[in-house]
This record gives C-alpha cells, structure tokens and sequence, in this order.
C-alpha cells in the first residue's frame, strides 16, 4: 500500500470488501462491480463490465480493452500466450490476436486451459485454489509453443498470483528454456509479485488496467451457502467437443452464418461456457450492421442473485456433465435477436433456449473439418 494510493469500501451481505488502487487508475465503476459468490472458499466476486462474460458488453469496449493490455506488454520476440479457462478464454486471445496485429512479422502462439477431457494426452495439469472448479488440464500445443522462451499468462484477475503461478512452476519444469514471464490480468490484486518473481527464478511483468490490493472481513453471521455440482464427470468430451482449436493450441477460421439481420436490430451474441472468444468476433463482425449488439457467455460458475447479478438463469450445461450452468444479468426482452454460439456437438440445451424465448437462434461456428 501507497501513500498515492486510492481507498474504496464495499458493504456485500457476506462482508465487507476494502480495496486500495495505485494511481493513476481509470475510474473504478467503469471496469467493476460486484457479487456474493455461492462457494464457500470466497465470499465475493470481482464482477467486470468489460469482459463480456457476466455482463453482456459492445464488442467495441472488449476490442477496445484487448488493444490495451497487448500494447502495455514488454517487448516479446515469439512467445506463447495462454487464457485460463472459463473466464478468460476470449481474454486471452483477444489480447494475442491484438498482439499480432500490433507486431504483424512476430511470431506468436496461443491456447487456453480446459476442464475438459479429450483423447489428447494432456500436457500437465495444475490447480486454481479458490475456484469452484479448481483443476486445470493444458494440451500440447505444438512445437512451435512450446520452443518459445516467453511466457504470457492471462487472466481476468490476479488476486494471490497462486494460480498464474502454479502454472508457470508447471511450465517451466517441462521447458527449461524459458526465459521470461508476463502474467496479464485485468484487474492485479496481487501481494505477492515480487515472491513469485522469486520463487520462479525467472522475470515476471505484471500488466493490468487496475492494480491494487484488497482485504476482506467476512460477515460474523453470514452462513456461506452450499456449493452446487460444478466439477463435471470427468467423462472424455471428444465426441462433443472439436478435434481441432485453441485447447490444443491451433488457429482455426470460424464459419460465418448466412444471418437475416436488420438494420434495427438489438443482437445478443452468447458464448457457451469456454467458448467465448468466437462469440465476441461474431458480435464485433455484426456490429456495425445492426442498431445494437452486445456479448456476453454462459457460466459454470455459481453466483447469487443480487448486487451486480440483477439476473440469473440455471439450466443443465451443454458438454454432457449433467451441472448446472448459469447465464448472467441478460434480460431477453431487451433483444430483438439472441444468437447463441457453440461449438462441435455442443448443442445448447432446450431449457437455456426456452428461457431466451423465439428470438433465440443456436450458431454453431467451428469449422467443418472441426466438428
């Protein structure tokens, strides 16, 4: 904590959130707000306006954001860029794709973890501690990812470090020859920076919009509520899920669908759970034909209604789990149009189509030879 820091208090019916900001900071509410987690390990959520996962936002201000953080990067020469599942998966690529765009003659790689099990042999493994669902599977991604000595790690927030961390520890016992880390995050609570540099014995960067730190005092007579299924079966996906993208470290093109839109129309473009990212180039590619378009993604991940979760829908997930999965702060009768992405054999399930009523369409966009 610093003398120019900047000190906000929040009062959440689980207790209370006190954060400190290093200036200069963009304006606080403009990136987050917050909600009550429904786990037991941690009684509140960062909630961000800017990520198109619990609230629905323009493809623009996401755009907008992943240019940001890629050009806030150090200097890279080929790295390998890395989203952590669910939240960040179109995080992750959005920064490298802005990244590429930015250094067009470098190379670079991306992938971003799963909790999913396919016939790909799984290159490590590693867990996320204070997550709902904490373990984490990562795929080969290929020669080319894994020669490279840079390392960018993304995530939504970095809270303790530990699971950027414990990827990176994972990493790096496998590549030896890795020279450099960057970890990228939205918003960087972290107390621990200079202990993970340490403990990693390489250099780490930090980049984030926000960075900061936070206390919280659970409340003496919160009852922590009870933890839904989130975990999944552990079953092999691969009859579901694509043979081919970016679990295993693959660009793929994504099919456009031949869509009857009209200039006064207001779209909502969904993503399902990890598969985010081609719902954001869906509603970027939309946008500018429409009257409005916004994206937003399904969720594993158990939140209570109330504070910045002003809405919420529960229906059975889409990849053969048998969990419930949850859908944010979306209220259809704002929509002319819902197109609601997946990929490979994902269907969205009949209940989630139900609850968005007929102006809802399921758009598969993984590539033929992908499905």
């Amino acid at each position: 904590m610093t003398s120019a820091s900047t000190f906000h208090t929040v009062h959440l019916p689980s207790g209370t959130l006190k954060l400190w900001l290093e200036t200069p900071h963009p304006p606080l509410d403009t990136l987050l707000d917050y909600a009550v987690r429904q786990n037991p390990r941690r009684g509140f959520l960062f909630v961000s306006r800017v990520l198109g996962k619990h609230v629905p936002v323009a493809p623009t201000v996401a755009a907008g954001m992943y240019a940001e953080l890629a050009a806030a990067l150090p200097l890279l020469d080929a790295p390998h860029f890395i989203g952590l599942a669910e939240t960040a998966t179109a995080l992750g690529e959005g920064v490298y794709r802005a990244w590429r765009e930015l250094h067009p003659a470098r190379a670079a790689t991306f992938q971003h973890t799963t909790r999913y099990h396919t016939r790909h042999p799984p290159l490590l493994r590693f867990d996320e501690p204070h997550s709902h669902a904490p373990a984490h599977l990562l795929y080969d991604p290929g020669p080319a990812a894994r020669a490279a000595t840079e390392l960018v790690l993304v995530d939504d927030e970095l809270s303790t470090g530990t699971t950027l961390e414990n990827l990176a520890c994972e990493w790096r016992s496998l590549h030896p020859h890795l020279r450099r880390v960057v970890m990228v995050s939205l918003t960087d609570w972290c107390p621990r920076r200079a202990g993970i540099e340490q403990g990693l014995g390489l250099p780490v960067t930090f980049v984030s919009l926000i960075r900061g730190g936070y206390e919280f005092t659970p409340a003496a007579d919160w009852q922590p509520p009870q933890l839904p299924a989130v975990t999944g079966n552990g079953a092999d996906k691969s009859e579901f899920l694509p043979a081919t993208g970016p679990r295993y470290g693959q660009d793929v093109e994504l099919t456009w669908p031949e869509l009857e839109l009209s200039p006064t129309d207001r779209v909502l473009v969904l993503g399902t759970g990890e598969y985010q990212y081609p719902a954001f180039a869906l509603a970027q590619r939309t946008e500018p034909g429409v009257a409005s378009c916004a994206f937003s993604a399904t969720t594993r991940s158990p939140v209570l209604e109330g504070l910045a979760m002003a809405r919420k829908f529960s229906f059975g997930d889409n990849v053969g789990d048998g969990i419930p999965n949850y859908l944010y702060n979306v209220n259809p009768d704002l929509y002319t149009r819902i197109l609601v992405t997946y990929e490979g054999r994902c269907l969205p399930g009949r209940a989630l189509m139900t609850l968005l009523g007929e102006k809802a369409q399921a758009v598969c966009l993984s590539p033929l030879e992908a499905r």
